[in-house]
């Protein structure tokens, strides 16, 4: 398994620390450091969802200086989705970035990352109520509809088989003990991520709450507010 960038709070002092003297003795000033641009975030949503749902998260993105894009997916298909990411990235010229994915959405971007050849290097992945292990009210929909988020799909035994946090990329769940949808056990990966909990968020709430964007600001650059494992 690659290491990931997470990180937990003294070691990024002792790393900050670090970097401040390494940029001193070359004659670089903290604030040219801090001017480098962060990652541009790309923003998936979910099944039968729109980019319209991210409007609250990317207006604090941009109060905190980032910038956010949302994707409108084509499909309820997360292979089609995929291709779609992949595409819409390379459109963009972007030579790395962020991914944060809602709902199904989080299955779509991790069939991305893990199997299909990206122009971008993909810093992090965070997902919010995403079934990553399935849930059986998906196994009545139909394939392509849905259907893939059922435990006993395809799609996520090839999706789970092996490594499901690969590359150098830190990988984030974020889950609530209100999502009515998705069983907290179901949201989380399976080693080399970090697992997040929050209280009383609904399921079709995670993507506009503000205590929840704490949290993936953290997560987006590196640093764990949950438990990683």
């Amino acid at each position: 398994m690659t290491a990931k960038r997470h990180r937990g709070a003294s070691r990024s002092i002792v790393a900050g620390l670090g970097f401040a003297m390494l940029l001193a003795s070359a004659g670089v000033g903290a604030g040219a450091a801090l001017a480098a641009d962060p990652d541009p975030i790309l923003l998936v949503h979910g099944y039968r969802g729109d980019p319209s749902t991210w409007a609250d998260m990317i207006a604090r993105f941009k109060a905190e200086g980032r910038t956010a894009v949302a994707i409108d997916m084509p499909s309820e298909d997360n292979i089609v989705n995929a291709g779609k990411i992949r595409d819409f990235i390379a459109a963009r010229g972007w030579t790395r970035v962020d991914l944060v994915a809602q709902s199904m959405g989080g299955l779509s971007a991790r069939q991305f990352v893990k199997f299909l050849k990206s122009s971008a290097r993909i810093d992090s992945y965070v997902s919010l109520g995403t079934p990553q292990y399935g849930i059986y009210t998906a196994c009545v929909l139909p394939r392509t509809y849905g259907g893939q988020m059922c435990p006993t799909s395809s799609f996520l035994a090839a999706l789970n088989r092996k490594d499901d946090t690969p590359g150098p990329a830190a990988w984030t769940t974020i889950y609530s003990t209100g999502d009515e949808y998705v069983p907290n056990a179901a949201s989380r990966l399976d080693g080399g991520a970090c697992h997040v909990q929050v209280s009383g968020v609904g399921h079709n709430d995670m993507d506009n709450d503000a205590g929840i964007f704490t949290h993936v600001l953290e997560a987006i650059d590196g640093t764990c507010t949950g438990t990683f494992k």
